[in-house]
């Protein structure tokens, strides 16, 4: 367990099942979830010792010896396998050559010898294809990928005959401590891509089967082009277009693998498509030598029309989540047309309601909501950024047009959301399998708050009295009260190489640029108020306000965050995750404050758990008083915070595998973070970030949790005491290990 030698913890519950539990109910599911002795065989300890021998044998250790010691221990019948291993010397590459690529051109030569796993350590011997290596062990792994390697740079420059027969590492022995190593390859011809043809089934009846035809151009200049045709059967709504579009060769180019698995792949993700595949046809010579090769595309189209119902459960959390820990359950049903206008479109129309309960705080029903979203998705890029799709060479893109309408009642709060509305016209950019750009064009939000009885005795008394500074006060009753307007232009880079439900191996990164606020100061300065900024724009329907609340506000910023995860496997059963981010958020124009739901918070099951949601911050200040209602123990930071630092480690552990039909994972975490008021942020000093002092801010935290994970699904409970409170200065565990913050959740904390 945790990589300890000797914490045998599956053989005990194997041995406690067996043993005092005995044969029954119990007894078998402990030995179930268990892992019963290994017994000492001999054809089992030889197997594994020539297996060693052979894996030596394979990294270069021709010499290699590996013996077997089994030495019986006194306590039990158990024995103790040790196995001794004399490596020898290693065998090394003397000289590694290329052979058979004189048909490359100068250029494609030094491609290749750049891109080669076996290092060029010095100035070729004889030729540019052949070097003696610096120290390098020979490994038969490693030619192996090279192989694999050779395979896929050929593959990609027309040689469409080149697969794993037709290359070969040949060993030379020179002397018992060194190989010569001679990668050769049968080249074949060099091809190019001809004819494309296209055959579409449907899966409707009755329809007219049609023909289209068109000629392309090559994209390589002095080359001919071919023709693109397609038979369509039983297929009706399918257009011409969307096959052309997402072709990634045209006829006439330099064969390329790596162009027909992209054409594959695009076609995939644009979901109109049940089945596809692509197969070559027989070759054709041209009159000038030129070999080309013609490809047919089968492709098996979906239902059009889908109804959905579904029921999900949901963990709230961000600017207007009224309690530390609330989740809730929903119904919903969807509606998608998955070929609206015959290019690849996907329309989609759902209907969702929920309630939530606080679970940590066990407070009851606390929210309720129904929220109504239409969107609109193409399979490629559309204006403005179509040109780009077309010129370069993207692993995968998407633009879609997103509207939603919610309407909601936030009983903590004593508040209620008569409207809440947004517009986002967005794109997506896969440059490669993990690396990938987003860019929201527009993102627009209109909300409408409004209050229910009770708000001012609950709520607004007890905060305001706590908030000395009028100008805080203000911006708290604005925030909470009164229609706001946003609208955003934003760009996200993202790298990930983890499962995004397992997260057990691999990295997660992301960057965000967000400039906000720009459309209100442009339609308030020379649409509505010529010449003045009034800080407002008029609101309109459900949106509008009532009284002096009326017109909507909207706020000018400029929003960076940027965070970073890795996991790595200890074990089988264990893995080291960590996470650090940062956010900073900055006012400009005449606006002093950024929009609410665009400001940090930290605390909560997501963040630094030893603190409720929203609880922590900003810096060590605290704005409540001991009887706020919505957190009495802490008090809930209202304002928000403009910079957020935070980080996190975690080990994960599965302690039993499979006992209900989930893994049980044990896990031991720490965590840090806080969130501060920035520099331009009005009202008193305090809870502002400062170089000198902003170590001394950090909430510390630290607990263990139990996770189970099922196929889709994995629940944690975790249990977090404060280390280090920065309200509590000097007091090292302030609580000490009385009354833990226990955090219930969906998925993993990161």
């Amino acid at each position: 367990m945790v990589g300890v030698p000797g914490f045998t913890w599956w053989r005990w519950l194997y041995q406690f099942g067996a043993g005092p539990l005995g044969e029954n109910a119990a007894g078998r599911v402990f030995m179930r979830v268990g892992e019963p002795p290994a017994l000492l065989e001999s054809t089992i300890l030889e197997t594994d010792t020539e297996q060693l021998r052979l894996f030596y044998q394979r990294e270069g250790f021709r010499q290699a010896t590996v013996t077997p010691v089994v030495t019986r221990l006194a306590l039990g019948k158990r024995v103790r396998v040790e196995f001794e291993i004399n490596e020898g010397f290693p065998t090394t590459i003397r000289q590694f050559k290329y052979h058979g690529f004189d048909e490359l051109r100068e250029a494609e030569k030094q491609e290749l010898l750049s891109e080669s796993l076996i290092p060029v350590a010095n100035a070729p011997v004889s030729d540019s294809l052949s070097w003696r290596p610096k120290e390098l062990r020979y490994s038969e792994p490693l030619l192996v990928e090279e192989r694999q390697r050779l395979i896929r740079f050929l593959r990609d420059r027309g040689y469409a005959d080149v697969y794993r027969d037709a290359t070969h590492a040949v060993v030379y022995p020179i002397h018992p401590d060194s190989f010569d190593v001679t990668m050769a390859v049968d080249l074949g011809s060099r091809y190019r891509f001809g004819n494309v043809h296209y055959q579409i089934e449907g899966p409707q009846q009755n329809v007219e089967s049609r023909r289209d035809t068109t000629l392309l151009d090559s994209s390589e200049p002095g080359q001919e082009g071919g023709s693109l045709t397609a038979a369509f059967s039983d297929e009706k709504r399918l257009e011409f277009e969307l096959l052309t579009r997402t072709l990634q060769f045209r006829p006439g180019d330099q064969f390329n693998q790596s162009r027909l698995l992209a054409t594959k792949r695009r076609l995939d993700a644009t979901g109109v498509f049940a089945f596809s595949d692509i197969e070559p046809a027989i070759p054709d010579t041209l009159q000038n030598g030129i070999i080309r090769l013609d490809h047919l595309i089968r492709l098996r189209t979906r239902v059009r029309h889908q109804v959905r119902f579904q029921t999900f459960m949901q963990q709230r959390s961000g600017a207007l989540a009224d309690s530390d820990n609330e989740l809730g359950m929903g119904l919903g049903a969807t509606y998608s047309n998955l070929n609206l206008f015959g290019g690849g479109e996907a329309l989609t129309i759902s209907s969702t309601g929920s309630i939530s309960a606080d679970i940590a705080g066990f407070g009851g029903f606390t929210s309720a909501q129904w929220e109504n979203s239409i969107g609109l998705s193409y399979p490629y890029l559309t204006f403005p950024l179509g040109r780009f799709d077309e010129l370069s060479s993207l692993y995968d893109a998407r633009s879609q047009i997103t509207l939603s309408l919610l309407a909601a009642r936030r009983d903590a709060l004593r508040l209620t959301l008569r409207a809440r509305g947004g517009a986002r016209y967005r794109f997506e950019l896969r440059h490669n399998e993990t690396r990938s750009s987003i860019i929201d064009l527009v993102d627009l939000s209109v909300s409408n708050p409004d209050t229910l009885d009770g708000f001012q005795e609950i709520f607004l008394d007890d905060i305001l009295t706590t908030v000395d500074d009028p100008v805080q006060q203000a911006q708290i009753i604005e925030d909470y009260t009164r229609p706001q307007f946003n609208n955003a232009l934003s760009y996200t880079l993202r790298s990930s190489t983890v499962d995004p439900f397992r997260r057990d191996e691999g990295h997660y990164r992301e960057a965000a640029l967000e400039f906000g606020g720009n459309l209100g100061r442009i339609m308030d300065g020379l649409i509505f108020s010529p010449g003045t900024v009034d800080g407002t724009i008029p609101g309109f329907g459900i949106f509008s306000g009532s009284g002096q609340k009326r017109g909507m506000i909207y706020r000018q910023y400029i929003r960076f965050s940027a965070e970073a995860r890795a996991y790595h496997p200890i074990t089988q059963r264990s893995t080291f995750a960590w996470k650090a981010l940062v956010g900073v958020a900055h006012p400009t124009g005449a606006s002093d404050v950024v929009p609410f739901d665009r400001r940090f918070y930290s605390g909560g099951a997501n963040s630094v758990r030893a603190w409720r949601l929203r609880e922590l911050g900003p810096g060590a200040a605290r704005f409540t008083s001991d009887t706020d209602s919505l957190v009495a123990s802490e008090g809930a930071n209202i304002l928000g915070g403009d910079i957020k630092l935070e980080a996190s480690a975690e080990l994960r552990t599965i302690v039993i595998r499979r006992l209900f039909d989930a893994n049980w994972i044990f896990t031991l975490f720490a965590d840090a973070g806080n969130v501060w008021l920035g520099p331009r942020n009005p009202g008193t000093n305090d809870g502002r970030f400062r170089i000198e002092s902003f170590a001394g801010d950090l909430g510390i935290g630290a607990g263990f949790g139990l996770r189970l994970g099922w196929e889709y699904l994995i629940v944690r409970l975790d249990a977090a005491y404060k280390v280090h409170d920065p309200r509590r200065r000097g007091d090292f565990l302030p609580d000490r290990f009385r009354d833990p913050v226990l955090q219930f959740g969906i998925g993993h904390t990161f």
